[in-house]
């Protein structure tokens, strides 16, 4: 059957990008896998330069140096902040609890771009916006899943009204496995799905249905059999919108599905009042994977209009989250250097309100469940 996507422009990949990618050199402060797999591939890919690179495992920041061609590998976080007789943009790819001692070294009227979350909790939260409105620190969030390519084609599919005029459904759902093993430092973290993990899908949540805000939500966060040793790791939300009480919002997920792919689950589900998307969240099924090459995440729409109801794959050119995502967030605080009214989706600000419901998620799950009676006669 002949639909009307042969029509239409394709739907957008790319996230706005600044007039010239060089105008604000990178000082990555950090050198993990986050930056090895993400920021460094599509700064790369983006045309951004890094002008330097710290890490407490100096080592490890030379052998990332020699790799990615950075010219600077500094021997202290002192010498990285202080090193550049130009402006810069400081890229932290750190654990939430080192962001504030850092920022409180970084100069004032600095730009910043922090890997998230932005702290442990809300209080950690508003120090850190606090402490960069003190500084003079134009700061923002690398809440990177806003800009993954099919998140940008699924956006401009909705503005496009591809969907219908109103979203009725949003569902997130995670059934998979994820080595939490592979960041040491999550073993302490008191809240480690729902500000690890989750924070991803509330945000996104927050971005799609913008400018609503959910006014209310319930949540548990669990712990597991298997690894009891950490906190919380499996989380489910429902959420309350005061502007349309009839819309649907959940999010799922299960970390600990070790049992291969053939029935784990990746997924976000958006429906509108005249059409449906899905996309796949491939990488949560690829972790420890090679996916240079593959094409791990999708997206499928199905709209009443456009394809006469029938599913179409969305052509995404080889593009995914990891690591076209982390193009999006530098290029929006690079654009913010360029002109100052150019605010970042992801500003601190922002950033801030989605760890407000991420606690009010927290306060949930350990404080308001209700309990059942069983009193019957």
């Amino acid at each position: 059957m002949k639909h009307n996507l042969l029509h239409q422009r394709p739907l957008n990949l790319i996230p706005p990008l600044p007039k010239n990618p060089y105008s604000l050199p990178i000082v990555s402060i950090g050198a993990g896998a986050i930056v090895t797999l993400g920021h460094l591939p599509a700064y790369e890919l983006a045309g951004f330069r890094v002008k330097g690179i710290f890490d407490i495992n100096r080592d490890r920041a030379l052998d990332v140096a020699k790799k990615w061609n950075i010219p600077n590998v500094y021997n202290t976080l002192n010498e990285a902040c202080g090193s550049s007789s130009e402006d810069v943009i400081y890229d932290l790819a750190v654990p939430s609890k080192q962001i504030i001692p850092i920022l409180k070294q970084i100069p004032m009227n600095s730009h910043v771009l922090m890997q998230k979350p932005m702290g442990e909790n809300l209080s950690d939260a508003q120090a850190i916006v606090k402490i960069c409105k003190e500084r003079h620190i134009h700061g923002s969030v690398n809440l990177q899943l806003r800009y993954a390519p099919y998140i940008l084609a699924l956006k401009d599919a909705i503005h496009r009204g591809w969907l219908g005029d109103r979203l009725t459904t949003i569902e997130v759902h995670v059934n998979a496995h994820t080595a939490w093993t592979s960041w040491p430092f999550l073993a302490t973290a008191p809240r480690l799905e729902l500000i690890y993990h989750s924070i991803h899908y509330v945000d996104l949540i927050r971005d799609l249905l913008a400018p609503h805000d959910p006014s209310a939500l319930h949540c548990r966060s669990s712990q597991h059999a298997a690894m009891p040793h950490l906190t919380p790791v499996r989380s489910s939300y429902s959420f309350v919108y005061a502007h349309d009480p009839m819309l649907y919002v959940n999010i799922y997920t299960n970390h600990h599905h070790r049992w291969g792919k053939n029935h784990a689950q990746s997924y976000l589900l958006v429906e509108g009042t005249e059409g449906t998307a899905r996309a796949q969240i491939g990488d949560n099924l690829a972790y420890g994977e090679c996916t240079e090459g593959k094409q791990v995440d999708s997206l499928q729409i199905c709209s009443d209009k456009i394809t006469n109801g029938e599913w179409v794959d969305i052509d995404l050119q080889q593009r995914n989250r990891f690591p076209h995502a982390f193009i999006g967030p530098m290029a929006a605080a690079i654009r913010r250097y360029e002109n100052e009214n150019d605010r970042p989706s992801t500003d601190i600000e922002d950033a801030l309100k989605t760890m407000a419901v991420l606690e009010a998620a927290w306060d949930s799950s350990t404080n308001h469940m209700t309990s059942i009676s069983y009193k019957l006669t």
